[in-house]
């Protein structure tokens, strides 16, 4: 009967243990990786709900555009929510548009303004609900000091979680980069997009 020499005991139990060990170090790189792939795809998925919000508004300020005129200028700077004006910063509280009981079921027809009141009601309700702490802004474009009447910038501001945030809450509360995009004061966490338009 032949034994193996002493010094080549417990060989083949140290490459199972090496074995292993490489094995363990391919499987953490593998679901650090998804992590990875499933964090981007969310962020991805995001920015495009963000980009479908902003043409909602976008869109319907091309059907009513009769708000956005020279004309209309010193009213919408009275009734702002009349005209596709919006301007708040993410840090100012959220505040609807009142309702103005106008083109739905039995209602009396709306006006442009009452129109113009209804979807910054309703896009920012969609905001809401569609994005992670959604928010939206409209502000007027100005060039060379002049308010231009029918211009507008269109911001749609969300929460997205830090690039090292794995908790499930949209890093509320986690400190992260601000984004130089978004309106000031700005808001750590908050992201924005920021579509100029003229309808």
């Amino acid at each position: 009967m032949y034994t193996l020499p002493s010094y080549q005991r417990g060989a083949t139990l140290i490459e199972v243990l090496i074995t292993l060990l490489l094995v363990a170090i391919g499987l953490l790189g593998a679901a650090g990786l998804q992590l990875a792939s499933t964090r981007y795809q969310q962020t991805s998925a995001m920015r495009t709900q963000a980009l479908h919000q902003a043409d909602f508004i976008i869109e319907k300020m091309r059907v009513n555009n009769t708000t956005l005129t020279l004309a209309n200028l010193a009213t919408a700077a009275a009734n702002p929510d009349g005209a596709y004006l919006a301007a708040n910063a993410y840090a100012a509280a959220a505040v609807l548009p009142a309702d103005p009981a106008c083109g739905l079921n039995a209602q009396p027809a709306c006006t442009p303004a009452q129109a113009a009141q209804r979807d910054l009601r309703e896009w920012r309700e969609s905001l809401a609900r569609e994005l992670p702490g959604g928010r939206g802004s409209i502000f007027p474009v100005e060039a060379a000091g002049v308010t231009e009447p029918n211009a507008r910038r269109v911001v749609v501001m969300w929460r997205e979680k830090p690039e090292l945030e794995t908790d499930n809450d949209a890093a509320l509360g986690i400190a992260s980069r601000e984004d130089d995009t978004c309106p000031a004061p700005r808001v750590d966490g908050v992201r924005c997009l920021n579509l100029w338009v003229t309808p």
